[in-house]
């Protein structure tokens, strides 16, 4: 299948789930999927189209927007199609279903998420620190208005 009918099978069966959904090029499809409907949306992609690959995860922050969005990557290895779905997050309410219920994988990117940007997951049965040392006094680096540790400012 190629991005094309991928794309028009999803808008077809998602439509009501998702907010938009693109080929950003070859092999590569972008889903912008609302926050209510992340796990229905990823289950589906495993189940029904092959994408049992999870690849990385990871956030980025739009402070002017007031929002944050949280990017998964998933493959279907069998038609090496990469799917990018996205899913975007108000900055005081960055509460999110955790993935691992749909892709173990998700757990180390999921803590990492949590500790560079504050994004919460619920469910997510070891939210323990993965990258920041034991005493951290607080902040999420890669938020883009981090002062420092310890700066709340």
């Amino acid at each position: 299948m190629n991005e094309e009918a991928f794309v028009q099978k999803v808008q077809e069966k998602l439509l009501a789930m998702i907010e938009s959904v693109e080929v950003l090029q070859k092999n590569h499809v972008i889903i912008v999927v609302k926050k209510e409907s992340l796990i229905k949306v990823a289950e589906t992609l495993r189940d029904e189209h092959g994408f049992t690959y999870p690849s990385a995860a990871g956030g980025l922050d739009y402070p002017d927007d007031n929002r944050m969005q949280m990017i998964y990557y998933v493959m279907n290895p069998e038609t090496n199609l990469q799917v990018i779905l996205k899913v975007n997050v108000p900055r005081d309410d960055l509460v999110l279903p955790t993935m691992t219920v749909v892709w173990d994988a998700m757990s180390y990117h999921e803590r990492e998420a949590w500790e560079m940007f504050g994004f919460e997951f619920e469910g997510h049965d070891n939210m323990i620190p993965l990258l920041l040392p034991p005493d951290w006094r607080g902040g999420h680096p890669l938020r883009k208005d981090f002062k420092g540790e310890g700066v709340t400012e």
